[in-house]
């Protein structure tokens, strides 16, 4: 063969190849009408390409259409514009019939219904597949998918892969996409819709994470009268506050919880989803027990009962260190329990040592409500520094108005280091018992203490008042009434018994009794105690049980921290026969001379 036919045979050929390769423009009622055809009689979706149509066959033959309109019945779903690309099989072709084993839809928007998209016969749908051959994926790339009765689910898809190979294989997704400014990344997600739509058991996947939580979980699911799932998994929240902000999602103290997950074997069914047996951290610790979120109610409840060595409950008290200002006063801000109470909670704790803030209590069972504008927190047994208290707390906002209430007993707690716990000195030491109970309503915490109403007792035995020795007080008082105030600090004064009792009315607390025994001296005390203001106003009045003529009274005010304990002036003055001629004379009016009762 001359090299002259050689090369026209290599023209030729190489002709065919670049013909085959280029892409060639459809006519409407040619191949174009054969696939819109096609995607209607097997898929359901009426195609419409109001741009430009092209085919090629090298490397393998395909399709692409523009600015194309996919429809599906009942406006379950709808994609407009962009551009749908689609793979041919060689065989099907040969014989005069199109069958497509890819999609690829791009820059496109979708609109959906998901009330539509679940009255689909998608059963029907997936046992077709046994009968016909069907595309083994679809791809979406920078796609915006947007739900007409789904509020805040709009998504931004950068690239989401669906890929079916057959029925005997599992359906997989992977991808990821921007959802309400977060990119969320779908690393796994595997199923037999097949197995499902015969109504038998499939396996399942699944691994979702974004940039504040994580999900991953494996099992078995169906489908029928009762559909639902069990297997192993978990969730993850790296702050439950930044979660809840982003997902929207109403969460129990969601702005006040740290990091947060739960996993273990779980369950899960139209009504619940359950963990009977739950591993759940809560910031740095650890819980074990069972945990479960009930959806057969108005609002989701979640419930659980976990355990733990060690528990950090600070954070969730929060709220109630913020009734103060950095100054030390009330706060004026509203109350708002809203934004903690997004849906209900009934949660049992117990651990063998907690603390909140600077408190800390050993043995400790406890549990916590939430309910719409209602939070209620309880300790059933606490052990607190060789003691046991007990209590309960409640919050509930209605109008703007909350209420609160609390009550509690405790019984031999060394109240010397419970005072140093708190950072407060240690000045008076011995075992403390006694209980309380308080409630209040406003618009804010100042307005609660306004007017709060209450009452408490404490009774305190065996101890000692530290920084003050009233016995020697006593002694120098009857030689040198003057030298006492300057001299009256330090040292100690056993007692065998002190108590007080305080009723509160309208933010003020009057001290209706307040006695102290010793074997030497015994001691009242009256006044009130300012609430709202935060001081106090008593005189302490003190005895020699040798000698009750031998008295000294202290004038007790000032902050409440930073409180003055004085002697008073006026009574060391008047036991003083010096001084006593410099106090001015007040006679009773009826003594007056008359000339002075006359002006």
């Amino acid at each position: 063969m001359s090299r002259r036919v050689t090369l026209l045979i290599a023209l030729f050929a190489l002709a065919l190849v670049g013909a085959a390769a280029a892409p060639w423009t459809l006519r409407e009622n040619g191949l174009s009408s054969a696939l819109s055809e096609h995607m209607r009689e097997r898929y359901g979706l009426d195609l419409t390409a109001n741009g430009r149509s092209t085919f090629a066959i090298l490397p393998i033959p395909r399709v692409k259409f523009e600015d194309v309109t996919l429809r599906f019945p009942d406006q379950a779903l709808k994609a407009e514009g962009g551009t749908l690309r689609g793979e041919i099989r060689i065989l099907p072709l040969l014989f005069g019939r199109v069958e497509l084993s890819d999609f690829d839809l791009s820059d496109s928007r979708i609109t959906a219904s998901a009330q539509a998209l679940q009255g689909l016969n998608w059963g029907d749908a997936f046992k077709s597949r046994s009968r016909a051959l069907h595309a083994r994926r679809l791809v979406l790339n920078h796609t915006k998918i947007q739900w007409t009765d789904l509020r805040n689910a709009d998504l931004d898809v950068a690239e989401l892969v669906i890929r079916w190979v057959g029925e005997n294989e599992p359906l997989t997704a992977y991808g990821n996409a921007t959802w309400r400014g977060e990119r969320v990344i779908l690393s796994e997600a595997s199923i037999h819709p097949d197995r499902l739509a015969s109504g038998g058991i499939s396996p399942v996947r699944l691994a979702i994470a974004a940039q504040s939580a994580r999900l991953n979980l494996q099992g078995d699911a169906q489908l029928g009268i009762n559909p639902g799932m069990t297997g192993e998994g978990g969730i993850e929240a790296r702050s439950v506050r930044d979660f809840a902000r982003w997902s929207g999602v109403k969460l129990p103290f969601g702005p006040l919880v740290r990091a947060f997950s739960v996993r273990g074997d779980f369950s899960f069914d139209r009504r619940r989803l359950s963990w009977p047996s739950a591993t759940v951290k809560l910031g740095d610790d650890k819980l074990e027990g069972t945990m479960a979120v009930h959806f057969d109610t108005e609002r989701p409840v979640i419930t659980g009962t976990l355990a733990a060595d060690d528990l950090d409950l600070t954070d969730l008290f929060a709220p109630f260190a913020q009734a103060r200002t950095s100054s030390g006063s009330w706060s004026e801000d509203p109350l708002d329990l809203a934004g903690v109470t997004g849906s209900d909670l009934d949660l049992r704790l117990s651990a063998s040592s907690a603390h909140l803030g600077k408190l800390r209590v050993e043995d400790m069972a406890a549990s916590v409500l939430v309910r719409p504008g209602e939070i209620e927190a309880s300790i059933s047994r606490a052990g607190f520094h060789d003691g046991s208290l007990k209590g309960r707390l409640s919050l509930a906002s209605a109008d703007g108005v909350t209420e609160f209430k609390s009550q509690g007993t405790f019984t031999g707690i060394e109240i010397a280091p419970f005072l140093s716990s708190i950072g407060e000195p240690r000045w008076i030491t011995g075992q403390a018992q006694g209980q309380f109970a308080f409630e209040g309503r406003g618009k804010n915490p100042v307005d609660v203490v306004r007017q709060a109403q209450g009452r408490s007792t404490i009774t305190v035995r065996d101890g000692e008042l530290v920084g003050i020795a009233l016995g020697d007080a006593l002694k120098r008082v009857e030689k040198h009434p003057l030298l006492a105030s300057l001299n009256w600090k330090g040292g100690r004064t056993p007692f065998k018994e002190a108590q007080a009792q305080i009723v509160v009315q309208d933010g003020i607390g009057e001290v209706m009794e307040g006695k102290l025994k010793s074997a030497d001296l015994t001691a009242e005390l009256k006044g009130e105690v300012l609430m709202v203001d935060r001081t106090l106003n008593l005189k302490a009045e003190v005895s020699s049980t040798a000698s009750p003529s031998s008295a000294l009274a202290f004038d007790i005010d000032g902050g409440w921290d930073d409180i003055n304990v004085m002697p008073d002036a006026r009574s060391l003055i008047e036991r003083s026969g010096a001084a006593k001629p410099l106090l001015p004379i007040h006679a009773p009016a009826d003594r007056l001379a008359p000339e002075a009762a006359a002006h």
